[in-house]
């Protein structure tokens, strides 16, 4: 788990006994130095601030909760706590005087509360970028929705409504192929997604049309060129 071996305190840049509005001030400050809006004509600078933004406000979302806050301080204590028996257990040599069986204890526990909140922070930020993408996608950003939509697949990778709105992205900008790809992996994670349906519908009868279009321009173009090798013979 990654992300929960970050300090979220020090990502923010507070003391782990900081108040609210010291956490409040803090990330404010972090966002508007971060946000990836700041660098709309640098896609690689703006994907960067993203990673950080999103860690930042990941951070933010369990140390301004007072009950993740509580339980985030919990698991803080029992990775300290194991590191303590680790560390004697490994002075004592394997002498005894420290239980093997507690020590796994407190690491099952640490992962599975890691993991829960893994979970739940990672959806409620991966919603925020859809929700960002969608906005984006309204106004014609198309490069940031896409980032956006990304980082909230490499969040949450088995959400088909982040499939389908990557796809929508790249159907938006005429790339098919790509569209088609994030719809046949949303189906694969649900195969009775309605969205994903609709949109490949529309995907295939798009990619029909652009089919049929560029038949019809290589005919018309071949037309041309016979009656300029015509005209040139006369000539």
């Amino acid at each position: 788990m990654q992300e929960f071996e970050d300090d979220y305190y020090a990502i923010l840049g507070v003391e782990h006994d900081a108040a609210p509005e010291e956490i409040r001030k803090a990330y404010i400050s972090l966002a508007k130095r971060l946000h990836p809006d700041r660098f709309p004509n640098d896609p690689e600078q703006r994907e960067i601030a993203q990673r950080q933004f999103a860690k930042v406000t990941r951070a933010h979302d369990i140390v301004s909760d007072s009950e993740r806050r509580a339980e985030y301080d919990a698991l803080l204590m029992l990775k300290k706590k194991k590191e303590s028996k680790d560390k004697e257990a490994s002075e004592n040599n394997g002498e005894g005087g420290v239980s093997e069986g507690g020590a796994e204890d407190i690491d099952k526990t640490i992962k599975m509360t890691a993991l829960e909140m893994g979970e739940t922070i990672n959806t409620k930020w991966a919603n925020k970028h859809l929700e960002r993408a969608d906005d984006l996608l309204k106004r014609r950003r198309y490069q940031e929705a896409e980032t956006a939509m990304k980082e909230a697949i490499r969040l949450v990778p088995n959400e088909p409504r982040y499939h389908n709105k990557l796809a929508e992205i790249y159907y938006a900008r005429g790339w098919l192929t790509l569209a088609m790809t994030e719809v046949q992996t949303s189906l694969r994670i649900d195969s009775r997604d309605s969205t994903a349906r609709n949109l490949e519908v529309q995907i295939k009868a798009a990619t029909r049309s652009q089919e049929s279009s560029r038949a019809n321009t290589k005919a018309k173009k071949g037309f041309l060129e016979q009656i300029k090798e015509i005209l040139t013979r006369k000539l």
